[in-house]
């Protein structure tokens, strides 16, 4: 394993540079970069979240985009301990037949996780280039925050192994609705709302578009500057593909969870779930890849800040952004 070239690659990921962009928002609203933003309103945690597709994405494959739009956004609210209760969504488009398409992968998306699509609003006009965002309400009885997290917290890794690695405009995808588990994605969703209740987790970070290490880094400045060493001995790997496709892919479900190793792996592997301990959190600001005794820096926040979104964001109090 050449932990150097993998390093360098998460380093240099596009889905992890972009989020570097992501500054704005913390200088202008403040922010503390969790997946969802919690508002306590005295009958437990009202969460929501919002995701935006990227525009080539819509325009390539807006039927597939559609389920992007559904299965990111309640991956938001799942990874910070909410069930999804409703969805939204804004669309914009060129032409009739590629709003439809979208549409319909929103609806395909919403019925595979049993969640209502109740509104949003839609503008189709020639010459307009596709756009989609997708917006979601839940409710927590326990949150998962990054800010809870400490050093000497475990890091497990949530995924659902079995899928289909897509190559994409953006980077590759592995979606498990493209697998045997796809009737099973919003039982499978439950396992974070039920960490979280149980105490087992208390803090999370769903893997989105900077692969897992990169995600990992997001965990770590959320969490105000922590450390972890990934373990890359310890990465499961769906078969059929690479460690190092698998560590850049965006996949449909993947979670870090921050918490107790044993009893997650407990309640994933009651799921049919695969669950291993990838890190341990610690002080020092640093991401590292290690493997067989031998380390490699990815990524030092201090040095170098990736979003600036952390508990205590300069800035007036805003949403949280990742």
């Amino acid at each position: 394993m050449n932990l150097s070239l993998l390093a360098g690659l998460v380093g240099a990921h596009p889905g992890l540079r972009g989020k570097r962009e992501l500054g704005a928002v913390a200088s202008a609203l403040g922010g503390d970069g969790d997946d969802a933003a919690v508002i306590d309103d005295g009958a437990g945690h009202l969460v929501m979240a919002a995701e935006a597709i990227r525009p080539g994405f819509v325009a390539a494959s807006p039927g597939p985009a559609g389920v992007a739009g559904v299965v990111t956004v309640v991956n938001d609210l799942a990874a910070t301990g909410a069930r999804p209760l409703a969805l939204l969504d804004c669309l914009v488009a060129g032409d009739r037949p590629v709003a439809e398409a979208v549409l319909a992968g929103l609806r395909t998306g919403a019925g595979l996780y049993g969640v209502p699509v109740v509104g949003g609003h839609a503008t189709i006009e020639e010459g307009l280039a596709p756009a989609l965002s997708t917006f979601g309400v839940g409710r927590a009885r326990a949150t998962l925050r990054a800010r809870d997290a400490r050093p000497g917290d475990h890091v497990t890794l949530v995924a659902c192994l079995e899928g289909q690695m897509v190559a994409g405009e953006d980077g590759d995808h592995f979606s498990h609705l493209r697998g045997p588990r796809r009737d099973r994605a919003r039982s499978d969703l439950e396992l974070m709302p039920e960490a979280a209740e149980a105490g087992e987790a208390w803090a999370a970070r769903d893997v989105s578009m900077p692969g897992i290490a990169g995600s990992l880094l997001q965990l770590c400045e959320s969490a105000g500057g922590l450390g972890a060493e990934l373990d890359m001995d310890r990465l499961p790997v769906p078969a059929g593909t690479t460690l190092e496709r698998w560590l850049l892919a965006f996949p449909s479900y993947a979670f870090l969870l921050v918490g107790d190793h044993a009893a997650i792996a407990a309640r994933a592997a009651a799921r049919g779930l695969s669950a291993a301990p990838v890190a341990v959190l610690d002080g020092s600001g640093v991401l590292r890849m290690a493997s067989a005794g031998v380390r490699e820096v990815v990524w030092d926040l201090a040095a170098e800040p990736l979003t600036g979104l952390r508990p205590g964001a300069s800035g007036a109090p805003g949403p949280a952004s990742g």
